[in-house]
């Protein structure tokens, strides 16, 4: 069995080093909210319980699918990655992805600077390409196909978009042998289907992403970016179905269904048994909040 462990939005707040210069634009807009509204909602505290938790909770792999930061500064993303190394995680068995809003703007792209701070966290078993995105991480018989759905909006939306070149590589790494070989779980931050409206903070190209999953096939797609628990399949290649399934935020201060929490998979040839654990106020650790069998998916 493999225990797949899948973290995601964890908005770590850290301005440390930031010149007002960098609060220009969009950042600014969304400095702004950090203060007036998201610190209240996003607990650092919960984030600490959570990484004490990791720690003694047994698992091979964890994922990280995105929001690491809130406005896209280094600081944040060096924040997080001492998180990640306080849950005791290791650098080859955590995989990274960036969120939307850790693409708030176009430097942070042009420079790579998430993916600097990271790349021990990417580093590729298979790359076909020399793109950064899409790459597979091989771990036994999983093979994580990570992509990048995120880009720099220039606008308030959240919107995510994978790409005709990225779509193409893709599809040729969910086909290539080491890879179509082990149980495949595609890693993205943007949900491949329409949750919660409006259209300005969804994947565009959700469509053409569901046509290589109809052709090609994958066991198990993960992401994030809806900060709640969610449940979808989509088609693919002979009639199979693929769960796809969302994560809810690691520093959500919400009522008990969408609080703090993170998913465990338990991976067992083609069954896969989903865990979530959620942040419990009496105890101020972490609990088993709900589990199911995701696959095979039931007639």
């Amino acid at each position: 069995m493999f225990r797949l462990a899948h973290v995601t939005d964890l908005h770590v707040r850290n301005f440390a080093g930031a010149r007002l210069r960098d609060f220009f634009g969009k950042r600014a807009i969304g400095a702004l909210n950090l203060g007036l509204i998201r610190r209240r909602k996003y607990r650092m505290e919960f984030l600490e319980a959570l990484a004490e938790d990791l720690r003694v909770r047994p698992h091979d792999h964890l994922v990280v699918s995105g929001d690491l930061g809130n406005v896209s500064l280094p600081s944040e993303w060096r924040a997080a990655r001492s998180w990640i190394e306080r849950s005791g995680a290791l650098a080859e068995s955590t995989t990274v992805i960036p969120g939307n809003h850790d693409v708030y703007v176009k430097e942070v792209v042009v420079s790579g600077a998430f993916e600097q701070i990271f790349a021990a966290y990417q580093s590729a078993d298979v790359r076909l390409e020399a793109d950064t995105y899409p790459f597979a991480r091989l771990r036994g018989e999983i093979a994580l196909v990570c992509v990048s759905s995120c880009v720099p909006t220039g606008d308030l939306g959240a919107w995510g978009r994978l790409g005709e070149a990225q779509l193409r590589q893709v599809e040729a790494l969910l086909a290539a042998p080491e890879v179509r070989a082990r149980f495949r779980v595609l890693v993205l931050h943007h949900p491949p289907v329409m949750h919660r409206p409006p259209e300005n903070r969804n994947l565009r190209d959700r469509a053409q992403l569901a046509e290589v999953l109809a052709r090609v096939g994958a066991e198990l797609v993960l992401h994030g970016h809806d900060h709640r628990d969610e449940f979808a399949e989509l088609a693919g290649p002979d009639g199979r179905r693929i769960p796809v399934v969302g994560a809810g935020s690691a520093s959500y201060a919400g009522p008990v269904e969408r609080c703090s929490r993170y998913n465990i998979y338990q991976i067992d040839g083609p069954r896969v048994d989903m865990l979530i654990y959620a942040h419990d106020s009496a105890s101020g650790g972490f609990r088993e909040f709900r589990r199911r069998t995701i696959a095979p998916i039931a007639s």
